[in-house]
């Protein structure tokens, strides 16, 4: 459960900012 959790911390945390270097 503990890598289920630091997996989808970091898919939210990487997902958004590389969408935003994505747009410019």
């Amino acid at each position: 459960i503990l890598v289920l959790m630091m997996a989808t911390a970091l898919l939210g945390y990487v997902l958004p900012y590389g969408q935003m270097s994505l747009w410019g």
